[in-house]
């Protein structure tokens, strides 16, 4: 059965959240995504957080291309793109505010999850 982290505010997850996927100790290739599942968000309980109903699931992935980026989904019943987006930015507001024409790719999955994603690094890395 998932244990997830409970918190009483979207500010609290947040800080907690963010201070474990940020760390490039806990980034993830997207070429285990295939491999192994298990270490993947939505299977992964060390990152998701929950607040009352709402789900948090976050991560940075690397790409083959050593692309960067980062994801951030919501999910919780009655939840529209539009209130998951409210959620975004309650959720990124210390660490990470929204700046006007930041761009995020949007997608609602099977299950319900409203995810977000963007690129976290400016450029690939170089090896």
């Amino acid at each position: 059965m998932l244990s997830i982290q409970e918190h009483s505010t979207t500010e609290e997850a947040s800080s907690d959240l963010l201070d474990f996927i940020l760390q490039p100790s806990n980034w993830l290739s997207a070429a285990r995504r295939e491999t192994d599942p298990a270490v993947w968000p939505g299977q992964n309980t060390l990152y998701q957080r929950r607040v009352g109903p709402l789900r948090i699931s976050a991560c940075v992935e690397v790409s083959a291309g050593l692309e960067v980026r980062l994801h951030i989904a919501f999910r919780a019943p009655g939840l529209t793109p539009v209130k998951a987006a409210d959620q975004l930015e309650s959720f990124l507001k210390e660490r990470l505010p929204l700046t006007p024409n930041s761009e995020w790719q949007v997608e609602v999955d099977e299950r319900r999850w409203i995810h977000f994603s963007r690129r976290y690094a400016a450029s690939h890395l170089t090896a």
